[in-house]
């Protein structure tokens, strides 16, 4: 049995249960890492030991996917999501944090610094689009474009299959999948984020040009291209992708491990 089987801890929020761990120095910044669509929480093991270097680090499972509770079909929404990260931080006496959020949950962060500015230190969107998802079969196919690359230079793309698909059951799937549709395009909403925010992308991403012209509406961004990766980046170069965000949070905020 694998740690996710075992569990790690469970809250309620918003009338639903919440899996979630906390892990690391509470006197250190938290990071708070915000998953994929089709991930559930021991996705960010692959990156979790170098940032516990620098902050505590809150990971969870949305509502329907993972090991967390459904809830009614209408909270199937990227307001919904935010409220839900909200009231976590609360329930866990959380009150400021660092919200990165990658692909899919790069929309969860970015809707959670407009609706609740007053909880952030600061925001990273990672691989990240705003408007509607790009074509899959295309994307696809640039991410093995990227893994090539990457084996031909030495370097060896993490094995990501096992974080993939983990929902409570095919209905919250198809629900959590379509909330974008829910949602209008936020990327001019973006110039009211004040806080030091971080825009990354891969080169062999299709939300590249998106995450670009999310970077230019923040006044406060940075953006950083990751070489020879695909979406889901933290699956090519999670050494790079820690390293970028740690440098981003030091260079504003200075050393942050105790």
């Amino acid at each position: 049995m694998n740690n996710f089987e075992k569990g790690y801890k469970f809250t309620d929020v918003n009338n639903i249960q919440i899996h979630y761990a906390l892990e690391g120095n509470p006197k250190n910044p938290t990071l708070v890492l915000i998953n994929m669509a089709s991930h559930n929480l021991t996705s960010w093991e692959v990156v979790l030991e170098d940032f516990l270097l620098d902050f505590q680090v809150l990971r969870f499972d949305g509502r329907g996917t993972g090991l967390s509770g459904h809830g009614e079909d209408e909270t199937f929404n990227f307001s919904q999501y935010a409220d839900d990260l909200y009231e976590l931080l609360n329930e866990l006496s959380i009150t400021k944090a660092f919200v990165l959020g990658i692909a899919y949950g790069a929309r969860t962060a970015a809707k959670f610094a407009l609706k609740y500015p007053e909880k952030l230190t600061s925001l990273a969107l990672c691989d990240v689009a705003l408007s509607l998802p790009v074509d899959q079969t295309e994307q696809a196919n640039l991410g093995n474009q990227a893994r090539e690359m990457l084996k031909e230079s030495g370097e060896t793309p993490v094995v990501y299959q096992k974080y993939w698909r983990f929902y409570k059951n095919k209905e919250s799937a198809l629900k959590f999948h379509t909330a974008h549709i829910k949602q209008k395009d936020i990327t001019k909403d973006m110039i009211k984020v004040s806080v030091p925010s971080l825009v990354t992308c891969g080169r062999q991403d299709m939300n590249l040009d998106e995450a670009k012209k999310i970077s230019r509406y923040i006044p406060n961004s940075t953006f950083e291209i990751m070489e020879m990766t695909g979406h889901a980046s933290i699956f090519f170069r999670p050494k790079l992708f820690s390293q970028i965000v740690r440098n981003f949070y030091q260079l504003n905020f200075g050393e942050t491990h105790e």
